[in-house]
């Protein structure tokens, strides 16, 4: 037998032991570990707009449309979920004290570092005290050197800058089934200058990406929050889905589809609930499903458990602002994360109030004139996809 013609035997061999041993194990095995590593792969096809065929060209009908229906099961299941917040009370009259110094003070604001290894950081690079700790201005978001600088929760520091009360974390994690994922979570200890920035000409056809976005709306960090309509031609971003309210005023109604409204009130609280909760907010926008409400994690979240790139939101009691966003489906070794993954990152750093926002090729976080993530995008622009709107920090 020819080389040639017993290469074509091995392949056919191959093929047929695919289709009669491997396939149906894989389709029909009810193997614990076999069962999450199916429900994750049609999970993860099915909530991208352009893979689904990966799930539906090799899976029955009734096992995808199981997957699909547990995602709306879920979104119902958080139907009457909504956010309260206690009424805030007068602090009492404290006995006066020792002046703090500036540097009590900057370690008091940013509570998360780990004050050793940020003093050893400084002591290398005395250039960023040198006109004071209220000055610090340190961005080594793009640097593969290390800082060294470590949050209390173990997590790299990339960012602080004391001027304007935001700190930037780099993650690094092992996800699902030993899958690893990155990704940066912004410390915004200042709530009121966060505010949702809408895209020039919103409801437009085309939207902005986060640079102009945030270049426009005069911010120096930004994430993406809305999702899209896609009316079948290239999705150009500028039509929000569902309800946005900036300043006050309401431009546009709410979708349902079991998402929540998510927002902040004129007291800066991030607020969680329906169209009566939006009543009380001042900027807007309709996505989810709730992550943390209340203090309390929420537990079923099992649709949204397929690996992708991903962008939340939370709050702690304190009202400082954390804004996460994962990077996914790149070719930094990212394979993105479940939601599980971001409700869990946003608890460690103390949020009392969290939402999923949108994900996939939308996920982007912007600072100081540049997109810092890795976004995922079918033109593979460094700057991600054309988005409506963003939270920003003005």
């Amino acid at each position: 037998m020819s080389v040639s013609r017993r290469i074509k035997l091995y392949f056919t061999i191959i093929i047929l032991l695919g289709l009669t041993v491997f396939y149906p194990f894989v389709v029909y095995s009810t193997n614990s570990l076999v069962t999450e590593l199916r429900t994750l792969w049609i999970s993860t096809a099915m909530e991208t707009m352009t893979h689904q065929w990966l799930a539906t060209a090799f899976f029955p009908e009734d096992m995808v449309t199981e997957v699909v229906e547990a995602r709306k099961r879920m979104f119902e299941s958080q139907k009457d979920v909504q956010s309260v917040w206690a009424q805030e009370e007068q602090p009492a009259v404290q006995p006066v004290e020792q002046p703090l110094t500036e540097k009590d003070k900057f370690y008091a604001m940013f509570d998360d570092l780990d004050r050793a290894s940020t003093e050893a950081f400084f002591a290398e690079h005395p250039r960023y005290i040198e006109n004071g700790y209220e000055n610090i201005n340190m961005d080594w978001c793009e640097k593969k050197e290390d800082t060294g600088i470590v949050t209390r929760q173990g997590d790299k520091v990339v960012a602080i800058n004391a001027q304007k009360d935001l700190m930037i974390v780099e993650l690094n994690r092992e996800g699902a089934l030993g899958t690893e994922y990155t990704g940066y979570i912004a410390i915004v200890k200042d709530p009121s200058r966060v505010s949702l920035g809408l895209c020039k000409g919103m409801g437009h056809r085309a939207g902005q990406r986060m640079p102009e976005l945030a270049d426009y709306n005069e911010a120096i960090l930004g994430i993406n929050a809305s999702g899209f309509i896609d009316n079948g031609d290239a999705a150009e971003g500028g039509t929000p889905y569902g309800y946005v309210k900036k300043d006050g005023k309401k431009l546009q109604g709410a979708f349902g589809h079991g998402y929540k409204i998510i927002g902040f009130d004129a007291e800066h609280r991030f607020l969680i609930g329906d169209t009566t909760t939006a009543e009380q907010m001042v900027d807007a926008v309709e996505f989810g499903p709730a992550l943390i409400v209340n203090g309390e994690k929420m537990q079923e979240l099992s649709s949204i458990n397929s690996l992708q790139p991903r962008t939340a939101i939370g709050q702690r009691e304190d009202k400082t602002v954390l804004m996460l966003v994962i990077n996914g489906r790149n070719k930094g070794g990212s394979m993105g994360s479940r939601g599980v993954d971001c409700r869990d990152i946003l608890w460690d750093y103390g949020a009392v109030q969290a939402s999923n926002l949108d994900g996939g090729s939308s996920s982007v976080m912007y600072y100081q004139g540049r997109v810092i993530n890795s976004p995922t995008t079918s033109t593979g622009n460094r700057d991600g996809r054309r988005l409506p709107n963003g939270f920003i920090v003005k």
